[in-house]
């Protein structure tokens, strides 16, 4: 995969680059600058509570039924004349065991949603992105495919950015 970065003067310069860049629906567009961009600092809704939530409702129903199988059908005990089926003492293990498998989604989705661990990304080896956190406004476009490439470069050289370079993987 190529991309193409752009370093812009202004915020107003890169937010015009990306609404260009939007309305052009390009694979991966990303952006890199000292403070948050205005649509990025409002909250958007995550799915992972989702998956944390049904993650933990399996967890709790698969164990709840391994529990209820291994004590009706695998091995039966009668102690004391309780009922095969003593749902209440499987409650708590279950529910224990269900927290734990709504943890491990959620720590697990938190990496993955945030592309985690990427140690490294082509984008940092351009000259121009080690001033990106102090002063400097930067979009990244990312494409396997030369012609959205070249498209997306002849959009961001009409805006004329303060500098444009290409990166490989």
């Amino acid at each position: 995969m190529k991309g193409v970065l752009a370093g812009f003067t202004s915020e107003q310069a890169l937010e015009r680059a990306v609404d260009r860049l939007a309305a052009k629906r390009l694979e991966r567009i990303e952006t890199y600058t000292p403070k948050p961009r205005h649509e990025e600092a409002e909250p958007t809704g995550s799915p992972l509570p989702l998956v944390m939530f049904i993650a933990g409702m399996v967890g709790f129903i698969g164990f709840l039924l391994l529990m209820t199988y291994a004590d009706v059908r695998a091995y039966p005990l009668d102690i004391g004349g309780r009922p095969k089926f003593a749902w209440p003492a499987f409650i708590p293990i279950a529910f224990e065991l269900g927290v734990l498998c709504a943890m491990g989604a959620g720590f697990f989705g938190y990496f993955w949603l945030c592309r985690m661990p990427q140690l490294y990304d082509s984008v940092d080896n351009s000259d121009g992105i080690k001033n990106a956190s102090r002063d400097g406004w930067f979009v990244a476009v990312h494409s396997s495919d030369i012609e959205c490439l070249s498209e997306a470069r002849l959009l961001l050289a009409a805006l004329d950015p303060e500098s444009l370079e290409e990166f490989a993987e």
